[in-house]
C-alpha cells in the first residue's frame, strides 16, 4: 500500500476549514495542519497577492487518493485547487 503526504491549497482559513472537514468526516485523510502565508502567483495574466493564504498538510493511502481529489474539487472555492500527493 502507498502512503501519501497531501497538500491542500485553500484561499482562507474558512475555506480550509470547508475542505478538510469532510475529508475527515469522510475518513479520506488521517488529519490536517494549516500552515498560513502570504503568497503571490500568476493567474489569468495577472499577479494576485493573497495574504493569509492557507496550505492544508495532511496524510491518506492511495486507497483514498481519486477520492480526496473528487471531493477537494467539489469544496474548494479556487477555480483550479492545488492539490499535490508526495509519496513516502
Amino acid at each position: 500500500m502507498k502512503y501519501y503526504e497531501v497538500f491542500i491549497s485553500a484561499e482562507n482559513q474558512g475555506q480550509a476549514d470547508m475542505i478538510l472537514n469532510p475529508l475527515l468526516e469522510k475518513k479520506l485523510v488521517t488529519g490536517g495542519q494549516f500552515l498560513y502565508a502570504d503568497a503571490r502567483f500568476l493567474w489569468k495574466r495577472k499577479i494576485h497577492n493573497m495574504p493569509g493564504y492557507v496550505t492544508i498538510t495532511s496524510f491518506a493511502t492511495e486507497k483514498y487518493k481519486d477520492a480526496v481529489i473528487k471531493d477537494i474539487s467539489k469544496t474548494s472555492a479556487e477555480e483550479v485547487p492545488m492539490i499535490r500527493f508526495f509519496e513516502f
